[in-house]
C-alpha cells in the first residue's frame, strides 16, 4: 500500500507560513475582512496611545474613556478577524480532507 503522508507531518515546520498564507488571502480578496482590517488601523492611526499599548509599553499609560471604548472596539474587529480566519481555515482543511479521502481510496 502506498504511504499517504499527511498535511501536518509533511508541512509542521511551515505551518505558520500557511496561516499566514490564508491571511494574506483574506487581505486581498474577503471583502468583509478587508473593511474589518481598514477600520482596525483607522482606530489605531487616530489613537496612537493604543499603539503603544498594543505594542507593550504599558508604563505610564493611562487611557482615557474614548480610548477605552477604542480598545474595546478593536478587541471586537480582531475577534470578528479571528472568525472569519477560522473560517477559511475549516474550509480549506476540509478540503485537503477531501484530497487525502480520494487518494487513500475511500472516496472514488
Amino acid at each position: 500500500m502506498e504511504k499517504v503522508e499527511n498535511f501536518y507531518t509533511e508541512y509542521e515546520d511551515m505551518f505558520e507560513e500557511y496561516i499566514e498564507d490564508i491571511k494574506r488571502y483574506l487581505r486581498n480578496n474577503n471583502e468583509e475582512y478587508i473593511k474589518l482590517q481598514k477600520e482596525f488601523h483607522e482606530i489605531l492611526d487616530k489613537n496612537e496611545n493604543l499603539v503603544f499599548v498594543l505594542e507593550g509599553e504599558i508604563t505610564n499609560r493611562n487611557l482615557s474613556n474614548d480610548e477605552c471604548f477604542a480598545l474595546s472596539k478593536l478587541v471586537k474587529i480582531y475577534y470578528d478577524m479571528q472568525l472569519i480566519e477560522e473560517k477559511e481555515i475549516f474550509f480549506l482543511s476540509s478540503k485537503e480532507a477531501y484530497f487525502f479521502f480520494k487518494k487513500i481510496g475511500i472516496l472514488k
